[in-house]
């Protein structure tokens, strides 16, 4: 029987944010949380509210993943629409429990194939992927044909971030309080790579933000080729740091490609409003 393949993705890409025509790629939510607030349904609701949210609160953000019943309703879902196939690209299984809920909720669901991958990745990677994979899922190419693509194309994607202020972080548990008392003393930024493993890992600091932006640049200059990549810009809304990262990247990588994209909500719970990424795809 000829395989008809859907690809479901989750929130912490940002597959929300743009329109890219494939009516084969699915979303579920991985919800947000400020005190007993609830912010979900992406899809519709963006990521105005949260972020708005955030700023008006001193409450640290938290965030969940979905419920084995919720993953498993979203599953019957896509298999009442017809398809036969479901390719599930979630969060890196490094950042969260969702991969786990996935392999648990498949075998809830009857008459349709669930092929559940950790992608190692997030954010826009995570949406390069799941375009690619509806794609090639229009094309007509198989599950395995589909899923080796998308974890070459992983392999030779990186991303990197940095923040201007490190309090969010500590408040997440990811920098300990006299780590921060000092870096923020010496207004030192951290720089952060998404390693090929799906983790976070800070590999250096920059005395200032702007330098830590032209460090991003740095980093990414000496590993990508404009030929077969594209920049992904990520931004948390303030528009001088947006401006002159681009800025940078027009002197050291000038002509590349560049995509835009706000950081999901789901990812700007744990690293501030503050932040900004930089990373590519090659395809």
């Amino acid at each position: 029987m000829k395989q008809n393949i859907a690809i479901l993705t989750d929130s912490s890409s940002a597959i929300y944010q743009i329109n890219h025509g494939y009516d084969n790629i699915f979303m579920i939510d991985l919800p947000c949380f400020i005190g007993e607030e609830i912010y979900t349904d992406f899809m519709k609701n963006k990521d105005e509210q949260f972020y708005r949210a955030m700023g008006e609160t001193d409450l640290v953000p938290k965030t969940s993943q979905p419920s084995v019943i919720e993953l498993q309703e979203k599953y019957e879902h896509i298999k009442s629409l017809g398809y036969t196939n479901i390719i599930f690209l979630p969060i890196s299984k490094e950042l969260s429990g969702t991969f786990a809920m996935g392999h648990q909720s498949r075998d809830l669901v009857e008459g349709v194939e669930v092929e559940v991958v950790d992608t190692q990745t997030t954010s826009t990677i995570l949406t390069s992927l799941s375009i690619e994979a509806a794609r090639m899922a229009k094309a007509g190419a198989s599950v395995k044909e589909i899923v080796d693509r998308v974890l070459a194309i992983k392999k030779r994607s990186v991303y990197y971030v940095t923040v201007n202020n490190l309090t969010h972080l500590v408040k997440n548990g990811r920098l300990s309080n006299a780590k921060s008392v000092i870096a923020n003393l010496f207004r030192i930024k951290p720089i952060i790579i998404l390693n090929q493993e799906g983790k976070l890992v800070s590999i250096g600091t920059v005395r200032t933000h702007k330098g830590a932006m032209r460090e991003l640049v740095n980093k990414i200059k000496q590993e990508f080729d404009p030929a077969t990549g594209v920049l992904h810009i990520a931004h948390s809304g303030v528009i001088e740091d947006l401006e002159f990262i681009k800025s940078v990247i027009a002197e050291e990588i000038p002509g590349c490609k560049t995509e835009e994209f706000v950081i999901p909500s789901t990812i700007i719970a744990h690293l501030g409003l503050s932040s900004i990424g930089l990373g590519y795809v090659h395809y």
